[in-house]
């Protein structure tokens, strides 16, 4: 659905040449959620642009349903924008016309007959929760009611894909939460591609189904959100993934560990229904293992538990093996860390 492929962005200010994106390759499938995450100044905003012809790339190519956007005249490329909708961070809504004429807006411009625009208005504002704020303007909503007009405007056109660029850092936790919500429902119920671009990994948590972590111009990880919230790679991936869920082991327990002589532990990655099973009571059972457990964190994503635990394994090599081979035939995942 959505392709880059080697996107090089250079900005020139003055005499000064300001790489943003350095070599993006990314690859965006149909009715995914997908998550780009990165701090200030990682390039995130820089790449969703681009999917939308914002801004043009100076090097690669991006395919937006088939298409490459680079090779498109300006009248080809009008048509193929509008099957990608926008929410932006600030709403950007027109202050001085009302609710209906904000979502009405790109359906004006596109010459849609006035039967069919107030038809198409009336299912969105109903649709996002905003029926009895036709006539309202605005300054009289809150934030969470703008940026739900924002989402009912960027759907006018019955796009393919939706772009969200930090649609949601401007609110608070539970506006956030009814606004994901929202956007997971035009997913499901639309078969939307949704490519979303964020800074808080508790948004990655809540709705995607993949993500890609960018640091200074670059993607450094990516892969399925459980994969990467499992087993973060980079430093920057694990620094994000901790906001969120433990992952490593706490200070204090290291320190009681380095009192007791423990140097190694087994860390176990359980998804699903293996997190909630009692496989460490059949290691124990199973092989004349000694097995304890000194840190364990639970979190869902996506409606799927994933489960992290730190255990210390004692007996036979031969049996520890057993037993480690035995967890990898049912699916979960372990490796030795040092502490």
């Amino acid at each position: 659905m959505i392709e880059l492929r080697n996107i090089h962005k250079t900005y020139q200010k003055r005499s000064k040449s300001i790489q943003a994106l350095k070599g993006i390759d990314l690859k965006v499938e149909q009715g995914d959620i997908f998550g780009v995450i990165g701090y200030s100044g990682a390039g995130k905003s820089t790449l969703v642009r681009l999917v939308n012809y914002l801004e043009q790339p100076t090097e690669g190519k991006i395919i937006v349903d088939g298409r490459s956007l680079t090779e498109q005249s300006s009248k080809a490329l009008r048509e193929i924008k509008k099957d990608i909708g926008m929410i932006f961070q600030h709403f950007n809504l027109l202050e001085s016309k009302t609710i209906y004429q904000n979502v009405a807006m790109p359906l004006i411009i596109s010459k849609v007959p006035k039967q069919d625009i107030k038809r198409r208005v009336t299912e969105l504002l109903e649709f996002v929760g905003l029926s009895d704020k036709v006539m309202s303007y605005p300054n009289e909503l809150s934030g969470g009611q703008k940026q739900r007009v924002g989402i009912a405007r960027a759907l006018a056109l019955n796009p393919k894909i939706l772009l969200c660029d930090e649609a949601t850092s401007a609110l608070d936790p539970q506006t956030t939460q009814s606004i994901l919500n929202l956007l997971k429902r035009i997913n499901r119920e639309y078969g939307i591609t949704i490519l979303l671009i964020t800074h808080e990994m508790s948004v990655i948590q809540s709705i995607c189904n993949r993500v890609a972590v960018m640091e200074n111009g670059k993607i450094i990880e990516e892969g399925t959100v459980l994969d990467v919230f499992g087993d973060p790679k980079h430093p920057t991936t694990q620094d994000f993934v901790q906001t969120v869920v433990r992952t490593d082991i706490p200070r204090n327990i290291k320190a009681n560990l380095d009192k007791s002589g423990i140097t190694t532990l087994t860390k176990l990655e359980m998804v699903g229904d293996h997190a909630t099973q009692p496989l460490l009571a059949l290691l124990i059972q199973k092989f004349n293992l000694t097995v304890s457990t000194v840190f364990t964190n639970m979190t869902e994503i996506q409606e799927t538990t994933l489960a992290i635990w730190y255990v210390d394994i004692q007996g036979e090599a031969k049996d520890k093996a057993a037993a480690l081979d035995f967890l990898d035939s049912q699916g979960v995942r372990y490796q030795e860390v040092s502490v």
